[in-house]
C-alpha cells in the first residue's frame, strides 16, 4: 500500500461515512499514519507513487482508487490485500457521466474538482470560443497562446496586457476555465493572454523559470516567447508597453517571478499564487511591483520553501528590498467564509505599496476561491497591477 500525505473529499462522493470506515481499517490494519484532511477533496498523496490518487466509494459498496501516474482505476480487494486494475467503476450513471469528463486541462485532477471553487464567478457572458487561439513559431516551435480581446476595448487607445500562466502539467485552456478573468477584462479594458508552456520529456507543459541550464526542465526559450507574444500581440492590437503585467498559479507563480527579474524594463508587476521564486531568481534591475497569495497548507509548493525554493517570508522581504520598500509589513487580519487570512504590505517612505501578501491560513495549492470584501483572487490581481506601471505608482 503507501502512505499519505493529505485526504480530500469532494462533496459529489458518495458513502462518505463508509470511506471513513475504510481509512480507519487501513490505519488500523496497515499502521498507515499522516491522513490530513483539507478541504472538500478527494485525493490521496502517495509517497511511494510520488503522485496523487482519486479515491471513489462506488455504488456497488466497493472502494476504487484512479491512479494518476498511468491514468488507470484500481479495485481494493480486502480478501487478497491487493489493488486490482479495474476498466469499470461501480458507480450510478450520473457520476460516471460527471467522473468521464475531460479533465486534461488541469494541472493535476486536483484541480479539475477544485475548479468548483470558481463556480461563483458569472461567466454567463463568455465561452470559450471568444478567446482566440493564436500562435507563433520560435526556435523550431511552434508556441500557442489564448488572447482575449475584451469587448470594451476599440482600438481607439492602448490598453494593459495581462499574462497568466498556467501550473505545470496544465493547460491554457484549462487554467482560463479555473483562472477566468474574461469578465474584469471586459470592465477594466485589458488584453488577458493565457500562454501555452511546451511539453517537456513527459508530455506536461511547463515553465522554464531558471536561466538555461540543468535546474529547467527543458530547452525551451519561455522568456523569448513572452518577448515574441508582447512583439505579435502589439503588431495586431494597441498595447500600453508601460502596463504589461504577469501572474500565473504555482510553475507559472514561478514564470512571473522570473520574467520580474529578467525582463524588469518590459514587466510593470508580477503576481504569484500558489507559486514559489527558486533560489537563485535573477535580481531585477528595475523596480517591479509583486503581489502573491500563498496558502500555509500548501503540500506542494511549502509556505517554508526548500528543495531549491525560496520561502514566502524571503520571497516577499527580497522583493520589498529591491522595489525601496521597508522590508517590515503592515499586517491586518481579514477572513473570507471561514478561512482566515493575513494581508501584509510593505510600503516605501512614502506610503506605496511595492509588495502585498494574503498568507490563506491552513489553504492549500489553489487558485484560491475568496471573498474579501468583495474581492476575489481575479480582483485582488487586477487591482493591485492597476495602480503601477513601469514608471511607478500611478
Amino acid at each position: 500500500m503507501f502512505q499519505s500525505k493529505q485526504l480530500l473529499l469532494h462533496p459529489r462522493l458518495g458513502k462518505i461515512s463508509t470511506l471513513l470506515t475504510f481509512c480507519v481499517w487501513l490505519n488500523a490494519e496497515n499502521n498507515h499514519t499522516q491522513w490530513n484532511w483539507h478541504g472538500a477533496f478527494p485525493w490521496v498523496y502517495s509517497d511511494e507513487d510520488q503522485g496523487w490518487h482519486y479515491w471513489h466509494a462506488g455504488t456497488d459498496g466497493k472502494f476504487y482508487r484512479w491512479k494518476d501516474s498511468n491514468q488507470t482505476w484500481y479495485l481494493y480487494d480486502q480478501d487478497l490485500d491487493k489493488w486490482t486494475a479495474v476498466s469499470v467503476v461501480g458507480t450510478s450513471s450520473e457520476d460516471s457521466k460527471s467522473d468521464s469528463t475531460d479533465k486534461s486541462g488541469y494541472e493535476n485532477w486536483w484541480d479539475y474538482y477544485n475548479k468548483s471553487d470558481d463556480s461563483s464567478k458569472d461567466k454567463s457572458s463568455n465561452s470559450s470560443e471568444d478567446s482566440k487561439s493564436l500562435s507563433l513559431q520560435l526556435d523550431g516551435l511552434t508556441r500557442e497562446y489564448l488572447l482575449y480581446v475584451p469587448s470594451s476595448y476599440d482600438g481607439g487607445s492602448a490598453v494593459p496586457l495581462l499574462f497568466n500562466f498556467h501550473g505545470y502539467g496544465g493547460t491554457s485552456s484549462g487554467h482560463l476555465a479555473t483562472a477566468d478573468m474574461r469578465v474584469l477584462a471586459d470592465q477594466e479594458n485589458f488584453l488577458l493572454c493565457y500562454p501555452q508552456g511546451s511539453p517537456d520529456s513527459t508530455g506536461s507543459g511547463h515553465w522554464n523559470t531558471s536561466l538555461p541550464g540543468g535546474d529547467n526542465k527543458s530547452s525551451a526559450d519561455d522568456t523569448g516567447f513572452v518577448s515574441a507574444m508582447i512583439t505579435s500581440i502589439s503588431t495586431n492590437y494597441k498595447v500600453n508597453a508601460n502596463r504589461i503585467y504577469a501572474c500565473g498559479y504555482s510553475n507559472g507563480g514561478m514564470m512571473s517571478y522570473f520574467l520580474g527579474g529578467l525582463m524588469s524594463d518590459q514587466i510593470a508587476a508580477i503576481g504569484s499564487v500558489s507559486g514559489t521564486m527558486l533560489d537563485g531568481n535573477p535580481d531585477p534591475t528595475n523596480p517591479v511591483p509583486m503581489i502573491n497569495l500563498h496558502g500555509t497548507a500548501d503540500y506542494v509548493l511549502a509556505y517554508s520553501g526548500g528543495d531549491g525554493s525560496t520561502s514566502t517570508t524571503d520571497t516577499l522581504t527580497s522583493w520589498a528590498a529591491w522595489n525601496g520598500a521597508s522590508t517590515t509589513p503592515v499586517v491586518t487580519t481579514m477572513n473570507s467564509g471561514n478561512l482566515s487570512v493575513e494581508k501584509s504590505v510593505y510600503s516605501d517612505s512614502n506610503g506605496t505599496a511595492w509588495v502585498e501578501h494574503y498568507k490563506v491560513i491552513n489553504g492549500g495549492h489553489v487558485w484560491f476561491n475568496l471573498d474579501l470584501n468583495g474581492s476575489d483572487t481575479n480582483q485582488l490581481l487586477w487591482d493591485f497591477f492597476k495602480r503601477h506601471d513601469l514608471n511607478g505608482p500611478l
